[in-house]
């Protein structure tokens, strides 16, 4: 009788406490709604703006987006009033360096900077995208970092340890001796180095990696020096072993490349280009055919004149005015050398016969942070509308670098990265610099002070 009175006081006790547990348990399942009023909403597809539409956030992903009349606000749900702006995804930053921050010295400051201090590198981290993320930016697609910093800053982000865009980590750079990137990491050589540098990024916990394939010497007396016509600084077996590997983990490959050595890495099954300098109709054809895009990165080039990190950090006091500087910078440069402003019409016409080729036009910042809204206006001058920039920045440059499933786009399932900008940037593509809504993954990310 003891045993049985044990046994049932036991039962009791067990489903008396399983109740609260239980409750607690369904609380920290419910997700916070929230509803956006949109006066004007941008999708990101490439379709046209559309007017008056709502969009229910649940937790961190859209719920479901349409039109005012048509779609029901929950009962409960936190209602943000947009209504006096356009509304759009958050940009994507289809190449960026987190840690890097480029000065007169161009590759050389870049490499410098990337042998500092981790501890340094992570400050300049937090800064960075502080500034990205107030630029509108709300996923940053890495392309190369030391000591797995990115990977280590995506998951500061993503615990809520610093403010800052989605983060999608590379780990460390892919290189080759005599290749492009930091001096440790130039020391990867065969098909079997390849394989095993792909499988210690994807252990450290990548989610995609870059190969770094030059045409010419980056390094060393023989700077600048070209290989041979169709080579670079991989063996076609070299390239063909780290993308299969790659592949084989169920992860994507992009890779650095311009001129020729675009071919090797699109023959080779890469899944997008970064950079595509140098192009000709061949190449064009060739990554149309593959269903290859590429990341245009145009204001990296203007590292080679630009020295203005302090004015960042000590004098501007919101994103607009690190935008108007950098275009001041880069308009005096043009003015006063004209082989510049010559590539710059050059590029620009590469840009404008890829787009009329149906070849994926994205674009990235590299390491000029904040940037982002420059690269789309570089778009407009190349002849894109302002919405075919917007497209570039959002949703074709997810595409490209294989987000789309979740990020780049306003549509049910996806994340909740989304912005709104004082104006009609589809019509003046500078309305992109009055950022005044920012959330990302659900998350309100408007009060931020730029500093």
């Amino acid at each position: 009788m003891r045993t049985r009175l044990t046994t049932l006081l036991t039962a009791a006790l067990a489903a008396a406490s399983a109740v609260p547990a239980a409750a607690a348990a369904a609380a920290a399942t419910v997700q916070e709604v929230t509803a956006i009023r949109a006066g004007r909403l941008i999708d990101g597809s490439g379709a046209t703006a559309r007017d008056d539409q709502v969009i229910i956030v649940r937790g961190e992903r859209i719920e479901a987006v349409g039109d005012a009349s048509a779609v029901s606000i929950p009962a409960g749900a936190r209602v943000v009033d947009l209504s006096g702006y356009t509304v759009m995804p958050g940009i994507v930053d289809a190449h960026a360096h987190l840690s890097i921050r480029p000065d007169i010295r161009t590759l050389q400051g870049q490499l410098e900077g990337m042998e500092q201090h981790d501890a340094m590198q992570m400050a300049r981290i937090v800064r960075n995208i502080r500034v990205q993320l107030m630029s509108g930016v709300t996923s940053v697609y890495v392309v190369g970092e030391v000591h797995y910093n990115d990977i280590q800053a995506s998951q500061a982000v993503a615990e809520g340890v610093l403010p800052g865009p989605r983060i999608y980590p590379s780990g460390n750079f892919i290189s080759t001796t005599a290749g492009h990137g930091p001096a440790e990491y130039r020391t990867t050589n065969g098909p079997w180095e390849m394989r095993t540098f792909v499988r210690q990024n994807y252990e450290m916990g990548a989610h995609h990696m870059k190969l770094t394939i030059t045409d010419r010497a980056r390094v060393g007396p023989n700077n600048g020096t070209p290989y041979a016509p169709g080579e670079s600084n991989y063996t076609r077996e070299e390239i063909d072993a780290a993308v299969n590997e790659l592949h084989r983990l169920g992860i994507e490959a992009t890779a650095h490349a311009n001129g020729e050595s675009i071919r090797l890495a699109v023959e080779a099954g890469v899944n997008s280009i970064q950079h595509g300098g140098n192009l000709n109709e061949d190449l064009m054809d060739l990554m149309l055919s593959h269903d290859v895009g590429f990341v245009n990165t145009y204001t990296i080039g203007y590292q080679s004149v630009f020295n203005e990190w302090g004015f960042l950090d000590n004098e501007a006091g919101n994103i607009r005015d690190w935008l108007e500087r950098g275009r001041k910078v880069h308009e005096r440069a043009l003015a006063e050398n004209e082989s510049r402003a010559q590539r710059r019409l050059d590029r620009l016409g590469q840009l404008r016969r890829s787009k009329e080729k149906g070849v994926g036009v994205g674009i990235g910042t590299d390491s000029m942070h904040g940037f982002m809204p420059l690269e789309m206006e570089n778009l407009v001058a190349a002849g894109f509308t302002p919405l075919e920039a917007i497209t570039a920045a959002t949703g074709l440059n997810a595409e490209i670098v294989g987000l789309d499933d979740e990020v780049g786009t306003i549509a049910a399932g996806l994340f909740a990265d989304i912005i709104a900008i004082d104006g009609r940037p589809d019509e003046d593509i500078r309305d992109m610099g009055n950022v005044a809504f920012i959330m990302v993954g659900g998350r309100n990310q408007t009060g931020l002070s730029f500093r």
